[in-house]
């Protein structure tokens, strides 16, 4: 096969403080990775949800499966053959849920996931998505944000003629919500990754008008629809006129609107240590090993055994645990009264590119976050890594090769990353087709004390 050699992809990513990795140790063996356990399912999985006491996923072959006990046992409730990818699941109530990938795929059911009906978007990969129910929804594509009141039937631009500079200041999507037949917003950031400055854009009146703005002295990491209300969960530097210049603190965000924003009174001092980050509506992650929700009456937690190839698509109903990485893996999750901090560090969440980027030459690439900080015993310094990637035609990295890292530790770190990639279906003749890629990746690496 020939060859296709494409320029270094770009990441925007804005990685933990190498101080916060000190706190939370080197990338090393991980003592209870064997509590957790690996899925063997007859797809690929690329995205999870939970709602009730059932676990979803969803992956290639258009495949969505659920599992009610647990996470034990996978029951496929739809599947085709060499089909799309499904890229994003998730359910507004009980009985409506939603599903999107490549080709403009989207799938909803209004029966708790029983069966699954086709919907028309167009042909765009959707990239985001969020539904309030059955007519209201808002989807993300490479270059437009769009939003439906007719459940796809037809599809208006978000802000159209509106707000252009705010958007330009901020053309990365990090999050969309659609609230309900009134409400939606997008989370908008300065850069791909969590830690970067944001904005709102925010409709009232179902999208007749669009309307910008921010909130003063936060960062924020989530944004998500949890009980019917907007949550937007990060920091919030306060004391700022007190000498030294004020400090950052935890900070849990509500809002009916989007308009009006009102803290949370629930304890947070377990976001202290390693903030709360890759929210779901079952809590945040406060430690890599602990979940606080703190978006009911009172602050609760769970606590599962950490792993430090834990990622941001992660989620959690009855006593289970399971996120996606390279393929699916799941853990026991039980009730404790008080939160731990944990030993490994938090995966870092990384929206898709900005607004209206030009397409790239080649395999165009979907989800490629990367960390660019690595921990290691016995390296230390700047390094440029080549990659040898084989992508499967239906966009999935079969295998990673990377060249030029200082140890086997990051070698072996930076392939299983690069094998979480998803990439657009590389097309010759209108057929999607295998093609490998040659690329490379800069990294930071530090050595632990």
């Amino acid at each position: 096969m020939k060859r296709n050699t494409v320029p270094p992809i770009a990441f925007s990513l804005l990685i933990y403080l190498a101080a916060l990795f000190f706190t939370t140790g080197a990338t090393g063996e991980d003592k209870t990775a064997s509590d957790w356990h690996a899925k063997d399912l007859p797809f690929r999985v690329l995205n999870t949800t939970s709602v009730g006491p059932s676990l979803w996923i969803c992956g290639t072959n258009e495949a969505i499966a659920v599992s009610s006990d647990a996470g034990e046992h996978w029951q496929v409730k739809h599947q085709t053959t060499d089909g799309a990818v499904l890229l994003n699941i998730g359910f507004a109530s009980d009985k409506f849920g939603y599903a999107a990938g490549t080709g403009g795929l989207l799938f909803t059911t209004e029966d708790g996931g029983e069966t699954w009906s086709q919907r028309s978007t167009g042909s765009d990969t959707i990239l985001q998505i969020s539904f309030s129910d059955p007519k209201h929804g808002l989807i993300r594509t490479f270059t437009s944000l769009l939003f439906t009141l007719d459940g796809g039937a037809h599809w208006a631009v978000v802000s159209a003629d509106q707000n252009t500079d705010e958007i330009k200041h901020f053309p990365y999507t990090f999050s969309l919500v659609a609230l309900d037949s009134s409400h939606m917003a997008i989370m908008m950031k300065q850069g791909a990754a969590q830690y970067e400055g944001q904005g709102f854009l925010t409709t009232e009146d179902s999208g007749q008008s669009w309307r910008f703005s921010t909130i003063p002295n936060v960062t924020l990491y989530s944004f998500l629809r949890v009980q019917g209300k907007y949550w937007t969960v990060g920091t919030e530097v306060i004391h700022k006129d007190q000498p030294g210049g004020g400090y950052a603190v935890p900070v849990a965000l509500y809002s009916s609107d989007g308009s009006k924003w009102e803290h949370t009174s629930n304890d947070l001092s377990a976001c202290k240590l390693q903030m709360c980050v890759a929210c779901t509506t079952e809590g945040c992650l406060s430690a890599n090993g602990m979940i606080a929700e703190f978006f009911s009456d009172k602050t609760s937690y769970k606590e599962f055994s950490s792993n430090r190839e834990l990622t941001p698509k992660w989620a959690a109903a009855s006593s289970a645990i399971c996120f996606v990485g390279n393929g699916l893996r799941c853990t026991g999750l039980k009730p404790v009264v008080k939160p731990n901090s944990g030993e490994n560090p938090l995966p870092t969440a990384v929206g898709p590119g900005p607004l209206g980027a030009p397409a790239a030459q080649g395999p165009h690439c979907i989800i490629c976050s990367m960390d660019r900080i690595f921990i290691d015993k016995k390296a230390q310094g700047a390094y440029t890594i080549k990659l040898e990637l084989e992508i499967a035609k239906n966009g999935i990295v079969r295998t990673a090769l990377a060249e030029g890292a200082p140890t086997p530790e990051v070698k072996s770190r930076l392939e299983q990353q690069a094998q979480e990639w998803i990439f657009e279906p590389y097309l010759k003749d209108g057929v999607g087709v295998d093609v490998k890629l040659n690329t490379s990746v800069h990294v930071n690496v530090i050595r632990s004390r």
